[in-house]
Order: C-alpha cells, then structure tokens, then sequence
C-alpha cells in the first residue's frame, strides 16, 4: 500500500519567503514585476479579509448560496431533507430562502426542516449576546431556535429556546444568554407546520448583539495555529509491514478500540484501517469487527469469512479494498475451530424505511440466495412474510420454526436475524426518526454483538466508522443527536477507546448535488488545523497520542456522505477522546 501522503497548504508567508529567495537571482526587471505582482496579491488578500463579517462568513442573512465569503454554510438536518421542497420567495424586494410543504407530500404530513450553525464566537471578554430570529411563514405550528452556548472543552454551558409562530408579515423574536467563558454558540433552527395544510417559512435574518454591539462590529475569530513541538511523540505507521500495536496504548489496552475516520470514501485510510485490524486479529485477540454498514446487510460478509464454501454476490463489495480484506479474514478462519474463528458484522441499520428499500429487504435477499439449492419451505414462507409491512408475524414464524429454518441458517444469523427485525419495528415508519436515532440504534445493535461474541475481558472488539459517530462528545456538523460513541463510552467506561484517522490530502468518493458518486479531491488543510499540524512533523501516516496541548478548539477535517465547499471545523479533538462522560 502506498503510504498516506499529509502534504501541507502553502500559506501566503510561505509563497512570500520563496518568491524572494527567487527574486535575488533575477535581474531588476524581474525583481520590479515580482515585487508588483506581490503587492497586488496582499492587497487581494487584506481586501478580501476586510470584507469578512460574521454576516458573511456564517451566512447569518440565509442567502443559502455558494459564496467565496461564506466559509461555514448552514446545514440542514440530513432527517428532515426529504420532507420539504427548498425555493427563494420574492418579497419586499428581497429573495427570502424558504423551505415549502405541500399537502399530499408523500411520505409525511407536515412541514418539518431544521437548519444548524455553529459559531465561534469573538475572542473577548464577553457576557452577554441577543440573538434575534427574523422570519415569515404560513401554517406554521411552531418555530423553535434553541441556543446552546460551548466553551473550549466542547462543553454546552448554557442553553435556551426562543419560540415563536411566524406569520405571512415579516417578524421577529429574540432572547437573551449568558455568555461567560464561552467560545462557540450553537443555533438550531426547528420549523414545523400544521397537519395537512400547505405550508411554508421564509428566513430572513438572524441579529445577534454581544454585550450591546452588533456582531458584525467585532473582527471574525479564527483559531490559531498549533505550536510545532519537535519533541512530540509519534509512532511511524507502515501498513505493508508489522504496525506496532503493542506500542500503542490505545490500542494493545483496552478492550473495544473504535477507529474513526474524518470522511469515508478515502482508499489510503480504508487500506490502513483493515491492515491495523487484521494485525490485531493476528497477534491482539480480537474476535469481533463491526464495520459502519447495515447488520442486515452484512449477513453475507460474515458467512463469507466463516465458510469456505460460501460464494459472495460480487454485486454487494463495492471496492477491492474490502474483498482483499475479507479475503484475509477468510483464510485467517480457515483452519481455526467454530469457537475461536473472528466474526465481521455491520453495528448500522437500514433507517430507510420504504416498500423498496428496508431491513426485510436485506434479509430476503441474504435468505432467498442461500436456500436457492435446498428449498426449504419454511425458509420460503419466511421470506414471503418479510414482504409484509408489518414484521411481526416474520419475526414471530422465524421464532417458531426456528429448528427447521436452522437447516439453512446458522443458530448465530437466526439470532441476529431476530434482532435486528425487532429493532427495526419497533423504531417505527417514521422516516424524520428512524435517520435521528440511528447512532442509538448502532449502538443497540453494538453491545447485542458485544455482549453475545466478543463479552470474554480477554477478547477484543474493532469498530470502525465514521468520526461523527464514534467520538463520545458529538455528531456535530451531522445530524445532531446523542452520538454512538457517547453511549458507548457511558457502557464501557475506560475499556472504550476512540481513535481519529485523519488526512492531509488526496481524494474520497461521496455524492455531489446530483447525488452522483463522484471521487473528488479533498481542500488543502488551513494552517490552522491539526491536519496541517502532523505534516509538519511527518508527512507519512503515522500515530500521535493527543496530550493536554490539544486540549482546546481546533480545526479539522468532517467530511459526511456528500461533496461540501466546507470540509474543516472547530472542534476539541481531546476532548473527543478523553476518559469521560461529562459531554454526553
């Protein structure tokens, strides 16, 4: 594998010093032209930074559009996109964003849309903010602007909700906080119609004061950059070679190590992280892999590794990356007994909940392709109740007959099978809540395995997914909800240990606003990240213990399931991985 690359941004200083070092071996001409050329370039730049306002920057007028001087959009809550139409209503000779429910929408009844910021906030001496919503709307239940005030440590302060009912005039409603010790303020903006009734709102501006002045009036905050210590401490990675687990507290210590990237699609940290795993199936114990995909889609991965008889649908690995993996696995079970060979399930669910895409789906396709040979009857008559909406009598018949469906399934995937049915019925049709709980769903579904093949203290458990849901703090900037990782660290206290795996540069696959798969590259880390950071100390990927000096905000990369001018966010990376349960 190659190794990770973490190259740096050249920052404007950088291009300055070179440029001049360039310059002294070039003739007067060429020294007038650079030096112009320089002078025109850093009055781009102060212009540019003259133009920055927290108004532009966080977008605090809800244009909503695409602009070099909005640097942190709002984000939609990925539960509530698909329930409500996005337009630009004209009015007073403004285009208001508004967000529009029609009666007879499929799927739901109602307007429901909730929009996100989080802002950091002036670096001053604060004690008090106003925040002020403008907005109109129409059939419009409630609209709720809940303001959580966080400190350095991630930590929510204070919090409140400004509640008002929009109508067809332009309004407001404001209310004030504390702000003391404060560094970033939270602002989710909750809208909801009435029951069958068209409906729409329209944002018009969000005011906020700090301590009687107009944020605007204060310059944009923006974090520091990391002091390089050369002293730092960091362990070379080379995943082609022995990775030295046993070196690496985090890892060879504690019994469920979770491995968390900052963006899915990556093929270096993919090869990375299944390398570090299969390493720790090797020489570590580790009996359990649970990977961020749907239980019920991974029935056939994990009666892949276990029997050698098994033939995979090539239709459902979609990268080399993760046959090689299986692969691997496969031949490690090969020669080991029942008891002691490793088990490889997914820890999600299918929150998609519809009459062509669900839980039941998944495992008709699993069930129906193995008894494609033996054509047991009862395994037929299961699989034709899994076509019913409702699953209890699946779930019921599977329970029943669960001695002659065994003759084509293993007692472990009867198991599971049961499980993850029960789960999904009872989280319900409701499409808003079947998206909002899925991290408390993946970790439901987690400690069921944990619990029933990996409880032995001896025996360790790998999960890896996405940074948004492993780290025990937050799933900020996703759908905001109590994360995977929070309920696990409350479970398993110190025996969880979450790891971030992050990347300088390169590309990832996600979807674009076509919802197209697309491979794109990844935004130069700023020189304020902690991306930019490690490169300055090893430009290969390697592994650094996070010690009490990154024990504030920094930057750094997120990286969710779609292509965003935004990768980059404040966030305190120690603290998301510190032994604690305070944040969650």
């Amino acid at each position: 594998m190659k190794k990770t690359n973490l190259l740096s941004a050249i920052t404007f200083d950088r291009v300055l010093s070179r440029c001049m070092r360039w310059s002294k071996k070039k003739n007067s001409t060429t020294k007038a032209y650079l030096l112009f050329l320089l002078l025109a370039i850093s009055m781009s730049c102060l212009a540019q930074l003259e133009r920055q306002t927290y108004t532009n920057v966080y977008d605090l007028h809800f244009t909503m559009k695409s602009d070099s001087t909005i640097i942190y959009p709002w984000r939609e809550n990925a539960s509530y996109s698909n329930y409500s139409i996005s337009a630009y209503r004209q009015d007073s000779n403004r285009n208001f964003f508004t967000k529009i429910y029609f009666k007879g929408f499929p799927f739901y009844k109602r307007l429901k849309t909730e929009f996100e910021q989080r802002i950091l906030l002036p670096d001053s001496n604060m004690k008090e903010a106003k925040v002020e919503f403008e907005s109109k709307g129409k059939n419009i239940k409630l609209v709720s602007v809940v303001l959580d005030v966080i400190d350095g440590l991630e930590n929510t302060l204070f919090s409140d909700t400004l509640i008002l009912i929009p109508d067809t005039v332009l309004s407001s409603a404001s209310k004030s906080i504390a702000l003391t010790n404060a560094k970033m303020m939270k602002v989710r903006i909750t809208a909801e119609g009435d029951n069958d009734k068209d409906a729409y709102i329209a944002f018009s501006k969000l005011n906020i004061l700090i301590d009687g002045k107009p944020i605007d009036a204060f310059p944009v905050n923006a974090l520091p950059p990391l002091p390089v210590d050369r002293k730092t401490n960091y362990t070379t990675i080379n995943s082609n070679e022995k990775i030295e687990l046993e070196q690496i507290n985090e890892i060879y210590n504690k019994k469920i190590i979770g491995l968390g990237e900052s963006m899915h699609g990556n093929n270096g940290i993919k090869n990375l992280a299944y390398q570090l795993i299969f390493q720790a199936v090797e020489r570590l114990n580790c009996k359990l892999i649970l990977l961020e995909m749907p239980l019920e889609k991974s029935f056939a991965y994990n009666r892949f590794i276990q029997d050698e008889s098994y033939e995979l649908d090539s239709s459902i690995v979609i990268d080399q990356a993760k046959i090689n993996f299986l692969n691997s696995l496969r031949i490690f079970n090969s020669d080991k007994t029942k008891d002691s060979k490793v088990k490889l399930y997914g820890f999600d669910y299918n929150y998609i909940n519809t009459s062509t895409q669900r839980s039941a789906m998944d495992i008709f396709d699993f069930i129906t392709n193995l008894n494609q040979e033996r054509q047991i009857p009862e395994v037929d008559q299961f699989s034709l109740l899994l076509m019913k909406e409702d699953l209890s009598d699946a779930i019921n018949f599977l329970d029943s007959y669960r001695e002659k469906i065994e003759k084509l399934l293993t007692t472990e995937e009867t198991e599971c099978i049961l499980h993850i049915l029960r789960v999904s019925k009872n989280m319900g049709d409701d499409g808003i809540e079947r998206l909002r709980q899925r991290d408390s769903v993946m970790f439901i579904n987690a400690k069921f395995l944990i619990d029933k093949f990996a409880k032995n203290e001896s025996v360790k458990t790998i999960i890896y997914g996405h940074a948004g849901h492993i780290n025990p703090i937050s799933t900020y900037p996703a759908v905001p909800c109590t994360s995977f990782g929070c309920n696990m660290r409350k479970t398993y206290a110190e025996s969880y240990s979450p790891i971030l795996f992050l990347l300088g540069n390169g590309k990832s696959m996600a979807y674009d606003d076509n919802f197209n798969i697309k491979n794109n590259t990844l935004s130069i880390p700023p020189d304020n990240s902690i991306e930019y950071f490690l490169n300055t100390i090893e430009a290969n990927a390697f592994y650094i213990p996070l010690t009490l000096d990154f024990n504030k905000l920094i930057l750094s990369r997120f990286k969710g399931s779609q292509h965003t001018p935004q990768e980059f966010y404040p966030f305190n990376l120690y603290q998301r991985s510190l032994l604690s349960t305070k944040n969650c």
